[in-house]
Order: structure tokens, then C-alpha cells, then sequence
């Protein structure tokens, strides 16, 4: 990626709290709002792909800020692909999450092959082939999340926990130089996204806090800006 900020812990905070934010304000648009999961897809997946072709086509200089955007947009529009896939098209949770993680090695193949072609084409592709992964391992987040949360004893609270510390094996396998920092970015990327969609489900419904969509996603967005504006990274890339 020519575009992205560095990868570092507050990288990562702002991550978790991007997919939480997303999971909720996508509940929000699909049900609150009364759109449904197929319109809310269509509005949101519409204007990611839309903001998507600005920034590789218009974008002169690199913006932290807009990056965030996408990033917390590509999460609402998942959540809304998740819920059409495994409600809407009754494939269910199981079956749901197999069908977007097959989709999102695709992905990651083709991310991985264009590595090898260092024109000006093959890096536009590959920035929008880094965008869809990234909303495919938001669809993949609603969806494993959701299993864990509703079809398995862990529940929300229980889910969050277990991959947590799936998360922390990965990052001491990191650490002892046993999976390479690419490797590690994307099986990161996978496990945050599920950590989001099982956390946000723990703060915001009644078997968790009970908070709601409308106060956690204002919380969420706040708690963000925070972070973000405290911390001078973004003015630096890998």
C-alpha cells in the first residue's frame, strides 16, 4: 500500500474502535433507520466504491484523515453486507463467514500478485484491491462476530475474549519473528473486525450494556477524534 498510515499500537486502537463504530452505525442505518439490509448495502457499498475512485484517481497527497474514513465507511458498509448475506439471503452465520473468507483470500491473492508488478496501474489496482479486502474482512467481522455472539456458548462478551487472545498469539508469534509483518497486518486486519462486531454487540444490546446504537456510536466517534487528534503518527507513513 502506498497509502496508509504507520502501523503501530494507536494504528491498531484506532482500528478496533473504526470496526466497533462501524458494526454499530450499521445496525443503526439498516434497522433504526428502517432502510433494510439490501438498500443500506446498496447506499453504503455504493459510496465506499465511490470515495474509493477519488482517492486513487484525485487524491494528490496522502490524508490520515480521509484513510480513517474510508476505513470507518468500509466498516458500516460490511456490517450492511453481512446482515444481507446471512438474514436477507438466509445463508446464515456459518455459511455466511465461509463464503466472505473465501472471498477475501481471493482478494489477498490478487493483492499479493500485483506486489510483484511495480507499474503505476498495478498499484492502482492494488489500492482498490486493498479497499475491498478491507470491506470483505468488515462483512467477515459482522458475520464470525455474530456467530460467536448468537450460535455459540461465549456469547458476545465470551467471543471478544477468545479473540483477543488469538490476536495476542499472533502478536507474540510477531515478536519472535515466526510470521512476517505482512502476514501479521492481515491476519490482524481479519481478527479486529470480528473483536468490533462482538464488542459493539456487547455494549450496545440488552444481553451486554444495553447502551443502544444511537448513544455507542456517538460515544464511539468521540472516543476516535480523541485518539486520533492526541497522537502525532498520522503525519508519518511506513
Amino acid at each position: 500500500m502506498k497509502n496508509i498510515p504507520k502501523v503501530n499500537s494507536v494504528y491498531w486502537l484506532l482500528m478496533i474502535i473504526a470496526t466497533t463504530t462501524g458494526e454499530i452505525v450499521g445496525n443503526y442505518i439498516s434497522r433504526d433507520l428502517s432502510l433494510g439490509y439490501k438498500v443500506g448495502s446498496i447506499i453504503l457499498v455504493s459510496l465506499f466504491v465511490f470515495f474509493i475512485f477519488c482517492d486513487i484517481k484525485y487524491q494528490k497527497t496522502f490524508s490520515p484523515l480521509f484513510y480513517w474514513f474510508l476505513i470507518i465507511l468500509g466498516n458500516i458498509a460490511g456490517t450492511n453486507v453481512a446482515d444481507l448475506i446471512c438474514i436477507q439471503f438466509d445463508l446464515g452465520t456459518v455459511y455466511g463467514s465461509l463464503v466472505v473468507i473465501a472471498t477475501l483470500i481471493i482478494l489477498l491473492a490478487g493483492i499479493y500478485y500485483l506486489e510483484k508488478n511495480e507499474s503505476q496501474n498495478s498499484i492502482d489496482k492494488k489500492e482498490f484491491l486493498y479497499w475491498l479486502a478491507i470491506l470483505t474482512s468488515s462483512t467477515f467481522g459482522t458475520s464470525s462476530g455474530d456467530f460467536l455472539s448468537n450460535d455459540t456458548p461465549l456469547r458476545a462478551a465470551g467471543g471478544t475474549i477468545l479473540l483477543v487472545i488469538l490476536l495476542i498469539i499472533f502478536i507474540v508469534l510477531l515478536s519472535l519473528k515466526k510470521i512476517s509483518k505482512e502476514v501479521f497486518y492481515w491476519i490482524t486486519i481479519i481478527l479486529i473486525h470480528p473483536i468490533g462486531a462482538t464488542f459493539g454487540n456487547y455494549i450496545s444490546k440488552p444481553e451486554g450494556l444495553d447502551l443502544g446504537n444511537v448513544y455507542t456510536s456517538i460515544f464511539l466517534i468521540v472516543l476516535f477524534l480523541i485518539t486520533y487528534f492526541s497522537k502525532n503518527y498520522y503525519n508519518e507513513k511506513n
